[in-house]
């Protein structure tokens, strides 16, 4: 029952340091998250502590008490049980009978013979006075254990149920799995979300130098590829680098010095990349840079180029992973091929 308490103990105390706000939600997980863990731990250790105490309740063996004989021809059957006598205690196997077995002569002389070998250990004197007192007080479809060994009283139960306590670990795992799921999940999402903003790169700074080119300042073409993106945003798919735009967009509209609207905008994206371009638009903003246009670029440039080559570090990882159902399909074809081949082999 020890598992039981300890898990209602740490259950009680996160609820508490969760009512608390001692617990960082947001960062593991979300206030409707941390309440079905809760919920689930107290399910499961509820169901569990019922488990246990409905599976030992009669785990304590009284006197009166018995096996049932299964009928004949349905063969014996064992029982597991715990012994103490005297302070000493062990686990013995409890053979039981089925209803009309009979002990031949030879079987009796056996028994005999077990009986008059000396066996010093507690667990073969336990199975001797089983034996004795089964041929002493055999009923048909009963099967009783005696209550002494050679007059110390002997107390039977039977092994403790541990179905509870698996049922509650079971529930701990499942609870400790979920902020684990949370974060991966989370994490798969911050790759992807990285890996669409490396793609959008490209053309998101060519984009920008050519309206630079066409004679539009930096804001106002800011701002025109943020807007483009949002009446195109209904009907495609997020795209995480033109909607961080669009918040530095909406954020010198209310007021936001320019230059803190593009360090944000690379603290958000949170790509060297981004940056990179938030740097020399704040340079371009303080020191009137006249080659802004050219170093824009010189940038995009370069990222189509380290676009290419993530193009093709990904198609390499593709071929490699096709190789797994390569080899498997090898190998099925070499069972088909070799399998009939030694069957024909060993009938010749």
């Amino acid at each position: 029952m020890w598992l039981h308490v300890c898990l209602l103990a740490g259950t009680v105390v996160l609820a508490v340091l969760a009512g608390r706000g001692r617990i960082p939600h947001q960062e593991v997980l979300t206030v409707r998250e941390w309440k079905l863990l809760l919920l689930l731990l107290a399910a499961g250790n509820c169901l569990g502590t019922w488990m246990s105490y409905s599976q030992n309740k009669d785990r304590q063996w009284e006197e009166g008490m018995y096996f049932e004989r299964r009928a004949a021809g349905e063969g014996s059957y064992e029982e597991e049980m715990e012994v103490q006598v005297r302070g000493e205690e062990t686990s013995v196997s409890v053979r039981i009978p089925e209803q009309a077995a009979e002990e031949g002569p030879e079987e009796e002389e056996e028994q005999a013979a077990k009986g008059a070998t000396p066996t010093p250990g507690l667990d073969e004197r336990i199975c001797q006075a089983m034996e004795g007192y089964d041929r002493q007080s055999r009923e048909k479809d009963r099967y009783y254990l005696p209550a002494d060994l050679d007059g110390d009283p002997i107390r039977w139960s039977r092994p403790w149920d541990t179905s509870g306590n698996i049922l509650a670990a079971l529930c701990v795992v499942a609870a400790c799995c979920i902020p684990v799921q949370k974060q991966r999940a989370r994490e798969q999402e911050r790759q992807k979300r990285l890996r669409q903003m490396l793609l959008d790169y490209p053309g998101l700074v060519t984009r920008l130098a050519l309206l630079l080119g066409a004679g539009m300042t930096v804001r106002r073409a800011f701002g025109k590829i943020a807007l483009d993106h949002k009446r195109k945003k209904a009907d495609g798919e997020m795209r995480y680098a033109y909607e961080e735009m669009l918040t530095s967009y909406y954020e010198m509209e209310s007021g936001v010095m320019e230059e803190q609207a593009y360090e944000d905008l690379g603290r958000r994206c949170g790509h060297p990349k981004y940056r990179t371009l938030a740097t020399l638009l704040i340079q371009n903003l303080k020191k009137g840079d006249q080659r802004l246009l050219d170093t824009l670029e010189r940038e995009a440039a370069e990222a189509f180029e380290e676009r290419k080559r993530y193009a093709r570090v990904q198609g390499e990882a593709a071929a490699t992973k096709l190789l797994i159902p390569m080899v498997l399909m090898l190998l099925i074809v070499l069972v088909i091929l070799l399998v009939p081949a030694c069957m024909s082999f060993y009938q010749m």
